[in-house]
């Protein structure tokens, strides 16, 4: 019987129940044709192959005899509605708009099955893109309302958060630090940044994040499980200073203070080279308000050695009659604020001093620059940080402008400025532009936050002063943090460009080995000092060589062996860290 009915020409094709699919488009899909041999195996798959076009709920394709050797084929569909609305509903994280954009269909068109998968998977990408979790828990025509579409999700929420390990910081300081809170849509990106803020307090030795399934569904607890570190430092001993080589140092202070997260100081410096001692009082807070504003207050008493260990461009130490000090008397308050997440944030502050200098010879040393009084200075910044981690960064930028207007009055001058007695009071106006880069191969840090990396970083700066600036208010260039290989304050000027690449290797954890160039200058300002000869236009200068790090218990260390392109070299020792 079976082989009776697979004989014989399909005469006629009828299909019933469509309405918005076109006959032809449905007639693609099959292979069974007018004028062909009918074929009971080739119907069935043709039935297959229209449903698989995805637009209907019900299909079936029966075969009718007609006259002898011929077959009518009738094929009747029951289409899915044309979609009215989409309702989208348990969302929190996502616009409900963007959730729509990603979807395969739109309103107005045939409910299309097939539209499911990809639209489930476009859904879990948008999630995925910004850091959230979903699960789809219903997506398809209402029952009670088959012309509406609806999209059921079930974020991934925080259940608590929690910090485990901290003996000696307080609650309220996390409470700062952690931005995700309990019953936010669960942000991976979100909750890494605050593992990274936590440890780029420098507070902390190890930072780990546990996260565990809650008991309730669709809920997670995150945990932050943190190593203290030592913060609070006691310091006798003998520094290197790249300023006045070897001075005495007493050195009191805390970043932690009684694990509130303030930071107060106490530093005394005396130089072997006499003059003196220097002493700062340092005290900051990181959160004064509920918008994260920081403060920062300082007053200090501070000997500075121009061009002190160098006889000002020879080999020799300097005599007494060689050196030139600046002691700067005065006081600094800034604050600063997020202004976009952690990302853009504004900055303020206010410094007012009084500069003396000593030293200055007047039968020998008379091409020195003396010039005494009192100097106030407006700092207004705004700055970007997309760096992973601060601390040793490895991708990401930073950049910053910062505006300070400035205020002097001049009351003694000597050396070469002995004629010029009329700069008095003046005003000026100094610009900054920074703009930093790191590049490695892998991906920015999430997790690993202390992870050794090879890392390219580059640095360039720029700036420009306008109006009548004391000479010790210039740019100066030269030393440990400008062009290595040249002694500290070489160049100075009304202008400076500076530029450095550098390549860091780590060797250990804690230890990396740095390949650098610096390339830059400061010109346009006062003339030379002695054998210090400088340029009323750019005149730039190069410096390279290798350098080190160290992580130490009281802090980052740095030395540097420089060369510069006069065929001279200098060693840099810098305690503190590179940008």
């Amino acid at each position: 019987m079976a082989i009776a009915q697979d004989t014989g020409v399909v005469k006629e094709i009828v299909i019933n129940g469509n309405q918005n699919i076109q006959r032809d488009a449905i007639l693609a899909t099959m292979r069974t044709k007018v004028g062909l041999a009918y074929l009971q195996a080739t119907l069935d798959q043709d039935r297959k192959s229209i449903e698989d076009m995805g637009f209907f709920q019900a299909v079936d394709a029966q075969a009718r005899p007609l006259e002898v050797g011929n077959w009518q084929i009738v094929i009747n569909v029951v289409e899915f509605p044309v979609i009215k609305e989409i309702r989208i509903v348990g969302n929190a994280a996502v616009p409900t708009e963007e959730i729509a954009a990603a979807l395969t269909f739109k309103p107005g068109q045939v409910y299309n099955v097939k539209g499911v998968q990809p639209s489930v998977a476009a859904i879990r990408k948008v999630y995925s893109d910004r850091g959230f979790f979903v699960q789809i828990e219903e997506f398809g025509p209402m029952q009670d309302s088959p012309t509406t579409i609806n999209v059921v999700l079930l974020e991934l929420t925080v259940n608590s958060v929690a910090v485990q390990g901290n003996t000696r910081t307080k609650k309220s300081v996390f409470d700062h630090l952690i931005k995700t809170r309990a019953g936010d849509p669960y942000n991976v990106r979100k909750w890494e940044a605050d593992l990274r803020r936590i440890y780029g307090t420098q507070w902390f030795e190890d930072v780990k994040s546990v996260e565990r399934e809650s008991e309730t569904i669709g809920k997670v607890d995150l945990i932050a499980n943190v190593k203290e570190a030592r913060t609070g430092m006691f310091n006798v001993g003998i520094q290197v200073d790249p300023r006045s080589n070897f001075a005495g140092l007493l050195k009191l202070s805390d970043s932690n203070f009684r694990g509130t997260g303030q930071n107060v100081g106490i530093n005394y410096l005396q130089s072997t080279q006499g003059d003196g001692a220097s002493i700062d009082l340092d005290y900051g807070n990181p959160w004064i308000d509920n918008h994260d504003t920081a403060m920062q207050f300082s007053i200090y008493s501070r000997l500075v050695f121009r061009f002190a260990g160098t006889s000002f461009g020879g080999s020799s130490v300097p005599t007494n009659d060689d050196r030139y000090t600046e002691r700067r008397t005065g006081a600094t308050l800034g604050f600063a604020r997020p202004v976009r997440g952690d990302e853009l944030k504004a900055s303020a502050s206010i410094r007012m001093e009084r500069i003396d200098t000593s030293h200055l010879n007047t039968t020998s040393t008379n091409s020195f620059i003396r010039q005494d009084g009192d100097v106030g200075v407006l700092s207004l910044g705004l700055t970007q940080n997309k760096r992973d981690v601060d601390i040793e960064p490895s991708r990401g930028t930073w950049a910053r402008i910062l505006v300070e207007p400035g205020y002097s009055n001049i009351t003694a001058v000597g050396g070469a400025e002995a004629a010029n007695t009329g700069l008095g009071s003046s005003t000026f106006l100094r610009t900054n532009l920074e703009y930093r880069a790191y590049f490695s191969s892998g991906p920015p840090r999430g997790r690993e936050l202390d992870a050794p990396r090879k890392v390219l970083a580059v640095r360039a700066r720029y700036g420009v002063i306008s109006g009548r600036v004391p000479f010790f208010e210039q740019f100066f260039a030269g030393g440990s943090d400008t062009i290595r290989g040249y002694a500290e304050d070489r160049f100075w000027g009304r202008q400076t460009l500076l530029t450095t690449v550098e390549y860091r290797y780590p060797i250990q954890k804690a230890f990396n080995a740095i390949l650098f160039v610096d390339y830059g200058g400061a010109w346009g300002g006062y003339g030379g000092v002695n054998k210090f000869s400088q340029s009323s236009s750019p005149d730039l200068h190069i410096g390279y060589g290798l350098g080190f790090s160290f992580r130490t218990p009281l802090g980052p260390i740095r030395l540097d062996f420089g060369f510069n392109d006069e065929g001279g070299s200098r060693t840099h020792f810098l305690i503190g860290t590179s940008f």
